[in-house]
């Protein structure tokens, strides 16, 4: 199959545990079918392969649940390696709420467990090597999520857990714990590896070199659904908090990385928004999206898009201008915006799937109040999606219209909800230009900023028009254009 953003059919991607071998990129995730009212309820482990990112062969379930009397009635995240012994080893957590024997105090238990293949088809289960948390140190419901690599310097096998202290605050206990083997059969009892008493737990961690760096990746949902990320120059730390520690915004989750020797890449799942509704909650799993993760010159690190995905798009489209407001020239393929009010250049036919290019340029004395693309609108320019870049507050917020159903009054229209929460990036405008990359496919867009920064979003309403706009300033769009696959 050929689409830019990965789902099962009949179901939904959650958590991905990407692992690249022989020049292929194998993605094993949590397919979940939402049969039940519970989130990630009975999850077996799939498998879909690519070598590009844009043609993809599904393998179908690889790791399937176990029974009731089992410890992995649910199967959940993991991580894959290949061992000195040749073998393929996959690691992930097993739960099961419906055995009292693998429940406690009305919660189900955390176990990780293990298994071994030769092809990364047929997995063997090693129900005798499961482990619970020590609980001298961590809470038994949550030691999940293990990510095991090598550390060549010791000579030893390190795997990292999503983990709560025992004892500590409800709100900010989390923790990644470390467990040691020479063999990965045997694991040495979990020790507190990076505890910076902020979130209720770190699910998904993620651990790899760049250079002179070590990068802890893994993602919360106290104050806001997001992958974090901190640097180090050696595993035993201090672990750097970066400026801007996000990877994505809210509309990404549970980003785990993986490189082909020569690109990084990170993976995560766009949520669904419940009803497929603007306005009602995003759900648990939804669609694989893929970013370049790059390291920048002070070790903080950028995503852009993946060069075959961008190499994909060799159809050239013509933008259509339907109409442009007072304040607007036209020249050429450029639009010269031109006033102290918000003005829009509307255009006509956004392709369902398509690569928008394009560089907004302005002198610093004339610097706008904020400028972006709309997409999916009436012609009006009400309703619809908005990118909105805003220099005065060095971000890129995500919009949309309307926010609610605003009734019989007025005041009621969500004016107090400046975009939609959490979808926010920080961007760098000290240049006086921003390029925009846009990445659309049906009811997904990517927008990449300068090639360093991205913001993943879902919408629910597909119409025809899109347009750019700017507030307060003179700013010129120029290098429009947009490319079919």
């Amino acid at each position: 199959m050929e689409n830019l953003f990965y789902r099962p059919e009949n179901a939904w991607f959650g958590d991905a545990i990407p692992f690249y071998d022989k020049g292929i990129f194998y993605i094993f995730y949590l397919y979940d079918e939402r049969k039940t009212a519970f989130t990630a309820d009975h999850t077996s482990w799939h498998l879909v392969s690519t070598r590009d990112f844009v043609h993809w062969k599904e393998e179908g379930e690889v790791l399937p649940a176990g029974e009731e009397k089992d410890a992995d009635q649910a199967c959940y995240t993991g991580s894959v390696i290949k061992g000195h012994d040749g073998i393929y080893h996959l690691f992930y957590t097993g739960q099961n709420p419906l055995n009292p024997d693998y429940c406690r105090e009305g919660k189900p238990l955390q176990y990780i467990l293990h298994a071994v293949s030769q092809d990364l088809l047929n997995w063997e289960k090693h129900y005798e090597t499961a482990f619970p948390a020590p609980e001298d140190k961590f809470e038994p419901h949550d030691w999940r999520d293990p990510f095991v690599f090598y550390q060549e310097e010791t000579g030893e096998y390190c795997m990292l857990l999503a983990a709560r202290l025992q004892g500590k605050s409800f709100r900010r206990s989390g923790c990644v714990a470390l467990c040691r083997s020479g063999d990965l059969w045997n694991w040495q009892s979990g020790e507190i590896f990076f505890s910076p008493g902020m979130y209720y737990t770190h699910e998904c961690p993620d651990m790899f070199r760049e250079g002179k760096w070590w990068y802890l990746l893994y993602s919360t949902f106290t104050t806001c659904f997001a992958t974090h990320y901190r640097k180090g120059k050696s595993l035993q730390g201090p672990w750097e908090l970066p400026h801007d520690d996000f990877l994505d915004a809210r509309g990404l989750y549970a980003i785990k990385t993986v490189s082909d020797g020569r690109y990084r890449y990170g993976f995560g799942w766009i949520p669904t928004r419940h009803g497929n509704c603007d306005q009602d909650y995003l759900e648990w799993g939804g669609t694989l999206a893929v970013h370049e993760i790059y390291r920048l010159e002070n070790g903080d690190l950028a995503e852009r898009i993946p060069h075959t995905i961008e190499e994909a798009f060799g159809k050239k489209k013509k933008a259509v201008l339907l109409c442009a407001e007072d304040g607007i020239q036209k020249k050429g393929n450029s639009l010269c915006f031109l006033s102290e009010n918000t003005a829009w250049a509307i255009f006509d036919k956004l392709p369902r799937q398509g690569l928008l290019k394009a560089r907004f340029q302005w002198q610093r004395e004339d610097s706008p109040t904020n400028f972006g693309i709309g997409l999916h609108m009436e012609k009006g320019c009400d309703d619809g999606y908005f990118f909105r870049f805003e220099p005065g507050y060095s971000r890129v917020v995500f919009d949309l219209w309307p926010r609610g159903d605003i009734g019989g009054e007025q005041h009621r229209m969500g004016g107090d909800i400046p975009f939609v929460p959490a979808f926010e990036r920080q961007v760098d405008y000290t240049a006086d230009e921003t390029t925009v990359k846009l990445l659309i496919e049906e009811d997904i867009c990517i927008i990449y900023v300068n090639d360093r920064t991205a913001m993943s979003v879902r919408v629910c309403s597909i119409k025809d028009n899109w347009g750019f706009f700017v507030t307060g300033g003179n700013v010129t769009v120029t290098d429009i254009s947009w490319s079919l696959m």
